[in-house]
C-alpha cells in the first residue's frame, strides 16, 4: 500500500522498536495538535471564527476568517481517487483585497509502514525518493517515487483556470524526506465577487504523469440522502464510523466487529434513514461484507492451513506462522451473520459451505485440541500477545459460539453433506464442558469464584481481563451462561476485570481511567465500550453514564477513536483513527438506551 504523507517514510530499520512504531503512528495526529501544516493550500495570517465540520458526514468543510477575508474550504475524494481541496475566498470590504497564498508540495510518496507493536515479520521498505517533476509547461506537477512505481500528480487552479507553478517550483530530487516545492501566489478578492482556489491531488501507480491539464470540475460531491437521526454525539459516532469503514477500510480487509457494526446498521436502516438513503447504504453494506467474505474464503492465502493474524490486501500473510485461535473463528461467524442478514445470498453461501475451506479450518482447530483437557490451544491472545499458558478463556467461548452458529447454518442447507451438524453440536457441548471444568477458579485475593484468563489445564491459572476479550463480555448474550450460578460467576469475572484488581488490564487513575490492555498500557476506548455494554446488560445506569462520558471525551472531533488514551486527559497515546472501538461503540449505541441523555436509536 502506498500513501502520500507530509512526513518522511517509516524507518525500515526500526520495526522492532515499539516506541518508534507508536510515535510514528501518532505523527499525523501530532501535526493536528501542534498546528503544523501539511501539503496543499495555505493562507498566512491570524485565524478567527474557525469551524471544522462535515457535510453529509462525508466531506470536510472548514470555515474561518483572516482579517477582512472569509475562507470556506471543502475537501473531498472522487470515485476515481482524486482529492480536491477547494477554497472560496470572499470579502465585504468596499475595495479589492489582495490575498497571498501558498501551494505546498512538501509531501512524500511512502510505502505504508505496516509497523506493529508486536512485530510478526517486517516487510522491507524500498528507499525513500521523492522527485518533483513539471509537465504541460509547468501547469501540471508530480511527486514521483520510482522505487515504489508510484506518484502524486495534480494541478492548481485560480477561478477554474490552471496556474503555472514553474515560476516558483523547480524540478528536484530528495531522498529520505518529503519533497520541498512551495508555490507562492496572490489572488484578488473583489467586493461581492468571491474567488476560488482549487488544488487537486491524485495518488496513482506509475511514474509518467498525464501530459495534459484536465478541465476542473468543482462540483461538490452529491449527498447520499437524508437520515432520521438527530445531530448528537451518538449519531456522529454512528455515521462517521460507518463512512470511515465504507470509504477507508473496506479494501476488502475489515475486522469482525466492523462487519458486525455494518450488519447492525443494515438491520436498522429503516429506522435510521429515509428510504432512498437506506437503499444506498444497503447496497454498499451488502457489497462490502460480501466482498470481504469473498476475499477471506477465496483469496486470503493459508500456507500453513490456518488464517494468519494479519494480511496484505493481495491476500498474502503479513506475519509469520503464528496460530491465533480467534482468527480461525471470526470468518466462520461472519459467514453465519451474513446469511442471517442476506438470505437471498443462498447460492453464494452454499458455495463457501461446499468448499473445503471450512472443513480444513475445523480440522486444524481439532488438531489444536488437547486430548487430556478437551481445551483448544492458541499461541497468542486476540491482542497478538504470546500466551503464558496455552488455553485462553475468551477464545474457548468464541469457539463454542462459532461451532454452534456454524451448526445452525448447516441445518439450513440439508443438501450439503460434507459436515455432520449432530457432530458439530456435540463438539460445542464438549467445548463448553471442558471450559467450565478448567477455567472456573477462586481468585486468590477476593476469594470469589470467577473465570480465569489463562490455564495450563492442570490447575494453574492467570487472572486478568483485557479490552480485546470481547467474547467474555458477550458470554451472556451468546447463551453460554445458562444457569444462575454461571451468570453470577460471569458477573464476578466482569466486576474483577473492570476494577483495579485487574493488574495491567485496568487503569484506574484519572478521570479517563478504565479497561485497557498490557498490549498498550493505559485505558482503551474499546475498554470503555466493554464497560458501557456491561453496564447496559446489567442495568447499572450510573456506570453506563460514566462510560459514556469517557467515550465522548476520548472521541476525536470527527467521531472516531484512538486505540489507547491518557488516563488523565483522554488524549490519544496510541494509534489514532482506529476503527475497532468506533464499531463496537456504534453497535452498542444502536442497541442500548442512554437513559439520562439520549433516546435509543433503534
Amino acid at each position: 500500500m502506498i500513501v502520500a504523507s507530509p512526513f518522511a517514510q517509516f524507518d525500515g530499520n526500526r520495526f522492532y522498536d515499539s516506541e518508534y512504531v507508536r510515535a510514528y503512528r501518532k505523527k499525523l495526529l501530532d501535526y493536528v495538535r501542534s498546528g503544523t501544516q501539511g501539503f496543499g493550500l495555505r493562507f498566512d495570517g491570524t485565524v478567527s471564527n474557525l469551524n471544522v465540520g462535515f457535510v453529509d458526514s462525508q466531506w470536510i468543510k472548514i470555515t474561518y476568517s483572516i482579517r477582512a477575508v472569509r475562507f470556506s474550504t471543502k475537501l473531498w475524494i472522487s470515485k476515481d481517487g482524486e482529492v480536491t481541496q477547494s477554497t472560496v475566498l470572499s470579502s465585504d470590504t468596499a475595495s479589492v483585497v489582495d490575498v497571498c497564498y501558498k501551494l505546498s508540495l512538501e509531501l512524500s510518496v511512502n510505502r505504508a509502514s505496516y509497523g506493529q507493536l508486536t512485530e510478526g515479520g517486517p516487510i522491507p521498505i524500498p528507499p525513500s525518493k521523492n522527485e518533483t517533476m513539471l509537465f504541460s509547461s509547468g501547469y501540471r506537477w508530480a511527486i514521483v517515487n520510482e522505487n515504489l512505481d508510484a506518484m502524486v500528480e495534480g494541478t492548481l487552479y485560480e477561478n477554474g483556470q490552471p496556474v503555472c507553478v514553474a515560476t516558483e517550483i523547480g524540478e528536484d530530487v530528495v531522498t529520505g524526506s518529503p519533497a520541498r516545492g512551495i508555490y507562492k501566489g496572490r489572488i484578488e478578492i473583489s467586493p461581492g465577487r468571491p474567488s476560488i482556489l482549487t488544488a487537486t491531488f491524485t495518488l496513482k501507480p506509475g511514474i509518467i504523469p498525464a501530459s495534459t491539464v484536465p478541465q476542473l470540475n468543482i462540483c461538490s460531491p452529491s449527498s447520499k440522502g437524508d437520515w432520521k437521526l438527530e445531530y448528537n454525539p451518538s449519531s456522529i459516532i454512528i455515521r462517521r464510523n460507518l463512512e470511515y469503514i465504507l470509504s477507508n477500510c473496506a479494501i476488502p480487509i475489515i475486522s469482525t466487529w466492523q462487519i458486525r457494526f455494518l450488519l447492525d446498521i443494515h438491520q436498522g436502516l429503516d429506522f435510521l434513514a429515509q428510504p432512498k438513503t437506506a437503499r444506498t447504504y444497503s447496497k454498499q453494506i451488502h457489497s462490502s461484507v460480501k466482498g470481504h467474505l469473498t476475499w477471506v474464503f477465496q483469496r486470503a492465502q493459508r500456507p500453513h492451513g490456518y488464517w494468519h493474524r494479519s494480511y496484505l490486501a493481495n491476500g498474502s500473510p503479513k506475519d509469520g506462522p503464528v496460530f491465533q485461535q480467534d482468527q480461525q473463528c471470526y470468518p466462520l461467524l461472519e459467514l453465519c451473520d451474513f446469511y442471517r442478514q442476506f438470505p437471498e445470498e443462498r447460492a453464494f453461501v452454499q458455495n463457501i459451505l461446499q468448499s473445503n475451506t471450512i472443513r480444513h479450518i475445523l480440522q486444524i482447530l481439532e488438531d489444536h485440541r488437547d486430548p487430556v483437557t478437551g481445551l483448544y490451544k492458541t499461541e497468542e491472545t486476540p491482542g497478538d500477545d504470546a500466551v503464558e499458558y496455552p488455553f485462553h478463556f475468551s477464545s474457548q467461548i468464541l469457539l463454542w459460539h462459532t461451532i454452534n452458529s456454524l451448526s445452525e447454518l448447516y441445518k439450513l442447507f440439508p443438501e450439503i453433506t460434507n459436515l455432520d451438524t449432530v457432530q458439530l453440536g456435540q463438539q460445542a457441548d464438549s467445548i463448553k464442558t471442558a471450559t467450565l471444568k478448567h477455567f472456573v477458579s477462586t481468585h486468590p485475593q477476593t476469594r470469589e469464584v470467577i473465570f480465569a484468563y489463562l490455564t495450563n489445564g492442570s490447575g494453574t491459572h492467570t487472572f486478568y481481563h483485557d479490552a480485546n476479550d470481547i467474547p467474555t463480555l458477550f458470554a451472556l448474550d451468546w447463551n453460554f451462561l445458562d444457569t444462575a450460578k454461571l451468570q453470577r460467576i460471569w458477573r464476578q469475572t466482569m466486576n474483577f476485570g473492570l476494577s483495579p484488581l485487574n493488574k495491567d488490564g485496568f487503569y484506574p487513575e484519572g478521570k479517563f481511567g478504565g479497561l485497557g490492555s498490557v498490549h498498550t498500557r493505559g485505558p482503551w476506548p474499546l475498554g470503555y465500550a466493554q464497560e458501557f455494554i456491561y453496564a447496559s446488560l446489567t442495568g447499572n445506569t450510573a456506570a453506563q453514564e460514566d462510560s459514556w462520558r469517557r467515550i465522548q471525551g476520548a472521541m476525536f472531533w470527527d467521531g472516531l477513536f484512538p486505540e489507547a488514551v491518557d488516563s488523565h486527559t483522554g488524549d490519544c497515546v496510541s494509534k489514532a483513527w482506529f476503527s475497532w472501538p468506533g464499531s463496537m461503540i456504534g453497535s452498542a449505541l444502536l442497541r442500548f438506551k442512554l437513559k439520562s441523555t439520549e433516546k435509543a436509536l433503534i
